[in-house]
């Protein structure tokens, strides 16, 4: 050996038998969620239908919101700042 090599003693040995590789099969799944997978990789239309309005009926929502006269708060908020 040169003077700039190291002594290779030993490579690490496996002392227990290799386990099972844990299978899919234990947890099953359900038929919505398989059946949605597919139409998603299938790029087909959800199975479901969404609640669309017009950009005006957004706005128009949004509006509503900001009219209300009580503003509900998350309970534990303080609306008055304390010095």
């Amino acid at each position: 050996m040169a003077g700039n090599e190291t002594e290779i003693v030993g490579l690490p040995v496996l002392i227990e038998p290799q386990r099972l590789r844990p299978s899919l099969l234990r947890s099953e799944s359900s038929a919505a969620f398989v059946s949605q997978l597919i139409a998603a990789r299938a790029h087909m239309a959800t199975q479901r239908a969404r609640r669309r309005t017009t950009p005006e009926g957004a706005v128009g929502a949004y509006g509503q919101t900001a009219r209300l006269t009580q503003r509900r708060m998350p309970q534990g908020y303080r609306k008055t700042v304390v010095a």
